[in-house]
C-alpha cells in the first residue's frame, strides 16, 4: 500500500491486563468502529472485537492474532490481503461431551454469516490447562500443546486455512470470577488464551483463534455491561469464527502488502505501551497515540520510553484520539491546534 495515499493505523488493546476499554468482552469494538470510520485499513487483535456471540470488526478492519502482529512489527511477518478463509477447528477433547452445543454455535454462525468452515479435529487426549495468579494478573500452562498442535496441522491438510481452537477452560473457582463479572477485576483466562493462541501461531504460521469452553449454564444476575456479551450464549465461538472468516492470511514479510511504514498511527492505553508494536512505534517514528482514559494494571506510560523526539501524544479519551487521528490524516501539525501555539519557525539544533 502507498502510504501517500492510505491512511492506515493499528489499535492495539494488551489482553489480560484489566484494560478499562477491552479488558472484558469485545467492549473496545464500539471504538475500533468509531476510529476506523477515519482509516482506510485497521490492523487491530482479536481481543479487541471479540464478544462471544458477537464480534465487531468493521469491513476495513484486519483480524491479527497477537505473535502475528508483533511479527509484523518486527518486520519478521506480513499479511496478504484478507479474503474468504476455510476455518478448521481444533477441539480439546476434553470438550467431547459438549460437541453437540459447539454444533449448534457452529452451524448457526455460518448459516447466518455465510462463513465457511472445513471441519473438525479433536485432540488425541484431553489438554491438562492449569491457570494460577502472578504478580499482576493470571498466567497459566497447558500440558499437551504438541497434540494441540499435531491437531491443527491435520485440519490445514484437510484443507483448512485458519484454525479456530476450543479448550476446555471450566477450571476457576467461582469466587475466582465474581469480581470480573461485575467489571472490578480483570480477565482471569486473557492471558492464557494469547499463550495458547501464540504458541500455535509460531509453530503453524496460520492465523489463530481461542475460544474458551465452559459448562453451558444460564445466568440470571445481572452482570457489568462490559462483561455480559459471555454470558448470553451457551459458547464464545461465534466471535472467532467471524474474524477468522476473512483475516489476511500471513506470509514472509517481503511480500507483505501492507508494510510498517504504511502505518500512520499507532493506538493504545496510555499505560500499557510496553509491547512490541508500541515500542516499534516510537523507535521508527510512528504517531503513537496514547488513551489516558484506558487504564490498565500495568504502569509503563509513554514517557517511560524514553524517546523524546518521536511523535508520541497522550490524550484524553477516544474523543481526543479521533480528533488527533483526523489531524494526521489531514496532514495538520496536532500542535497547530493546540493553545497556547508555540511558533513553528523555530531554529534547528
Amino acid at each position: 500500500m502507498n502510504p501517500q495515499t492510505a491512511f492506515n493505523i493499528a489499535v492495539i488493546v494488551p489482553t489480560g491486563v484489566g484494560a478499562e476499554i477491552g479488558g472484558f468482552a469485545g467492549d473496545a469494538g464500539i471504538f475500533l468502529r468509531y476510529f476506523s470510520q477515519i482509516a482506510d485499513t485497521v490492523l487491530t487483535h482479536p481481543n479487541v472485537v471479540n464478544a462471544a456471540s458477537f464480534n465487531a470488526l468493521p469491513a476495513n478492519a484486519w483480524y491479527i492474532e497477537g505473535y502475528a502482529l508483533n511479527a509484523f512489527f518486527e518486520q519478521e511477518l506480513g499479511f496478504l490481503a484478507p479474503r474468504a478463509n476455510r476455518i478448521g477447528l481444533v477441539i480439546d477433547r476434553r470438550c467431547e461431551p459438549y460437541l453437540p452445543v459447539i454444533a449448534n454455535a457452529v452451524n448457526a454462525t455460518a448459516v447466518s454469516t455465510g462463513c465457511q468452515i472445513a471441519g473438525f479435529t479433536l485432540t488425541d487426549v484431553p489438554l491438562e490447562i492449569s491457570l494460577f495468579r502472578n504478580s499482576w494478573g493470571y498466567t497459566g500452562e497447558v500440558a499437551g500443546m504438541q497434540d494441540l498442535v499435531a491437531s491443527g496441522r491435520r485440519c490445514l491438510a484437510a484443507g483448512a486455512d485458519v484454525l479456530a481452537v476450543l479448550t476446555w477452560m471450566d477450571i476457576l473457582p467461582a469466587a475466582e470470577t465474581a469480581a470480573y463479572e461485575q467489571g472490578q477485576s480483570l480477565d482471569p483466562i486473557g492471558a492464557l488464551e494469547a499463550l495458547i493462541s501464540h504458541a500455535l501461531v509460531a509453530e503453524l504460521g496460520v492465523p489463530v483463534a481461542h475460544s474458551p469452553i465452559f459448562e453451558p449454564h444460564l445466568v440470571t444476575h445481572t452482570l457489568d455491561p462490559r462483561v455480559a456479551a459471555e454470558e448470553i450464549g451457551t459458547t464464545y465461538l461465534p466471535c472467532i469464527l467471524m474474524g477468522l472468516s476473512r483475516a489476511p492470511r500471513y506470509t514472509d514479510y517481503a511480500q507483505s502488502v501492507l508494510r510498517l511504514d504504511d502505518l500512520a498511527a499507532v493506538v493504545c492505553p496510555a499505560d500499557a505501551c510496553g509491547g512490541i508494536p508500541m515500542l516499534v512505534a516510537a523507535e521508527q517514528g510512528i504517531p503513537l497515540i496514547a488513551i489516558a482514559e484506558n487504564t490498565t494494571v500495568l504502569n509503563v506510560p509513554p514517557t517511560a520510553l524514553g524517546y523524546r523526539d518521536a511523535p508520541i501524544y497522550t490524550v484524553a479519551n477516544a474523543w481526543e484520539a479521533a480528533g488527533l487521528l483526523q489531524a494526521l490524516k489531514l496532514g495538520i501539525d496536532p500542535w497547530l491546534l493546540r493553545r497556547p501555539l508555540k511558533a513553528p519557525f523555530q531554529a534547528l539544533a
